[in-house]
């Protein structure tokens, strides 16, 4: 296996791991500031600020003219990423982190896949073949199957 895909598969699996991480802390922020959404909002400027150290520091910021010329579907994942994090924020302490990740887990895997297929937003048209379908299924049905346990009652 090359270095490479080691470095990013380590990388990818750091930045799953803080995935249920952000609505189980972002709770007991809204627990402190009263709401959800103000805690988001703390959450996003906290993100906002080591996002533009970091640019600054290697890159430097956008100007507004590169921001003018952007295709206006680009400032589409600040909602996305926005609606997700309210949403991890109100939804894991009622429903649970691990019900909450499964379900996205899904979607995510559900849209990966139409994005592959069709390649959507100009990415690499990858088809689904009969051994991605299998792994997609296999997996769905990894989470159903946890979801019955994690909710099944006691006997």
């Amino acid at each position: 296996m090359n270095r490479m895909f080691l470095f990013w598969a380590l990388w990818t699996a750091l930045a799953g791991f803080g995935i249920p991480l952000i609505g189980v802390l972002n709770g007991g922020m809204a627990r402190a500031v009263g709401n959800p959404i103000s805690a988001t909002a703390v959450m996003f400027a906290v993100a906002f600020a080591v996002a533009a150290i970091l640019a600054t520091a290697f890159f430097g910021l956008p100007d507004f003219q590169q921001l003018r010329s952007a295709p206006l579907i680009s400032f589409t994942p600040g909602l996305l990423i926005g609606f997700y994090a309210v949403s991890a924020t109100i939804i894991i302490p009622r429903f649970g982190a691990g019900n909450f990740i499964a379900f996205i887990l899904l979607a995510q895997l559900l849209m990966a896949a139409i994005i592959d297929q069709v390649g959507l937003f100009g990415m690499a048209q990858r088809p689904i073949n009969l051994t991605r379908a299998a792994a997609f299924a296999l997996i769905a049905i990894g989470i159903v199957v946890m979801q019955f346990a994690a909710n099944r009652k006691p006997d």
